[in-house]
């Protein structure tokens, strides 16, 4: 998500043309010809299906509303209904919220109904569904994988098979304000998490609450925090690169639970425990809170007069978690589960547009986010998008995003169990240990 919309909506890192034909036999058409078109890629075929009937497809989405990636949603969707209107139709059913999303999505693999195509925002629904979804494999070839960047593979695939089609990865620091900072007497971010408590007691003493947090739908801001306390030594950082783990138990998670805990009790609004993604947003663009940990999706919003003051952007600056950390990942892409070779096709060539390198473009211009394909930039974005994805090639250590490694249980575990350390119902020990036989069910 990311948030990532809705939080996460955070979650920061578009190609050549050349990517729209890098999925085997579903490139581009030529809608008048049928041939090749004039980049090279080849088209979808039909499968079969009889001339003149227009496909139907589902594709269920957050992408809605307050969601930052509503605007370029809809610009995309367009775009393809106006380009395949003779061949292919979206059906799209709108679900604001990822988790009513997820939730969604997972009532639909109970009943053996998932819609042909689906895009999870960075919820890692792979696993748990992944019989019911096309193996993609076949379909990519070997310059489409070169040019997007690894790490956008490795999170979108499973023992060599690939079930997502990247179109981002995520770059994740946190955000500040220099103006609050300033007024706490503090110079610059902090190096260490010893040195950022410090900076969250003058802030305190300015009377600025330091950092904006919050529990409901996996707690997208406050589980950024923990991810990076994690990763402070070597092998935190290996936790936190490793897909669906089990054991919650140890010392670096145990530790970063416990400052987590004093954050919630000390450092952060009184609307953090129980609120969701946009309550510590606002605290922080109505500079209610001095920090906020979030991807480059959300500095559309420092700019955006309906959220924040005018002038508000040039107070912003960018910085990495303590110890040089910055999430630096892939993130699930667009899963295809469809049942019949008419409609997989469609859903490979809408998988295949909202892919593109224009998609992506768009994509990175409009809602921040950094694309999957290595090769593609813009002269448009924001500056300090810039900067954090300059912090990201910079970082010392780098972690994936929780939602797209942990099991989709233990994901919403978090939300359970944080409003109970926060306020001191359970220890940092019997938080790792709830997560952990909530992993164990699986």
């Amino acid at each position: 998500m990311m948030k990532k919309d809705l939080g996460k909506v955070v979650g920061v890192l578009l190609i050549g043309v050349m990517v729209i034909g890098m999925l085997q036999g579903c490139g581009a058409k030529n809608n008048e010809t049928g041939s090749k078109s004039d980049t090279g890629n080849t088209q979808v075929t039909d499968g079969g299906s009889e001339a003149g009937k227009i496909i139907e497809i589902n594709f269920p989405t957050s992408w809605v509303g307050v969601s930052s990636s509503t605007e370029w949603f809809n610009d995309r969707l367009s775009a393809f209904n106006e380009q395949y209107s003779d061949k292919y139709k979206v059906v799209v059913e709108e679900i604001a919220g990822d988790q009513a999303y997820v939730d969604k999505l997972k009532v639909l693999y109970s009943s053996k109904s998932l819609p042909d195509v689906i895009s999870t925002g960075g919820y890692n629904l792979i696993d748990s569904m992944k019989d019911q979804l096309v193996d993609l494999t076949p379909y990519v070839d070997d310059q489409w994988k070169n040019s997007t960047s690894e790490v956008c593979w490795d999170v979108n695939s499973r023992d060599g098979h690939i079930y997502g089609i990247p179109y981002s990865r995520q770059v994740i620091g946190y955000f500040y304000n220099k103006e609050l900072f300033e007024k706490a007497g503090i110079k610059e971010p902090a190096k260490t998490w010893d040195e950022f408590f410090d900076q969250c007691d003058k802030l305190l003493a300015a009377g600025i609450a330091p950092v904006s947090m919050d529990t409901a739908d996996s707690g997208w801001l406050t589980s950024l925090l923990l991810g990076a306390m994690v990763a402070s030594n070597d092998e935190g950082e290996k936790f936190m690169n490793t897909s669906l783990p089990k054991n919650y138990n140890t010392q670096e998670f145990i530790d970063a639970a416990g400052m987590i805990q004093t954050l919630f009790q000390k450092y952060t609004t009184q609307d953090a425990i129980g609120g969701k993604y946009e309550n510590g947003a606002s605290n922080f663009f109505m500079e209610q809170t001095a920090m906020i940990a979030n991807g480059p999706w959300m500095v559309s919003d420092f700019y955006d007069t309906s959220m924040v003051e005018e002038g508000f952007a040039d107070k912003i600056g960018t910085a990495m978690f303590p110890g040089n950390v910055m999430y630096n990942s892939g993130k699930i892409g667009f899963n295809i589960a469809s049942k019949s070779e008419d409609q997989l096709n469609a859903s490979l060539e809408f998988a295949k547009f909202m892919t593109s390198a224009e998609s992506q473009q768009k994509m990175l211009e409009m809602t921040g986010e950094i694309p999957a394909d290595i090769h593609v930039t813009s002269d448009t974005i924001y500056p300090l998008v810039n900067d954090v994805v300059e912090n990201g090639n910079q970082a010392a250590r780098n972690i994936n995003d929780f939602q797209s490694l942990w099991y989709a249980n233990v994901v919403d575990e978090i939300s359970i169990q944080y409003p109970l350390l926060a306020q001191g119902q359970i220890t940092p020990e019997e938080f790792a240990t709830a997560l952990t036989k909530a992993a164990e069910k699986n």
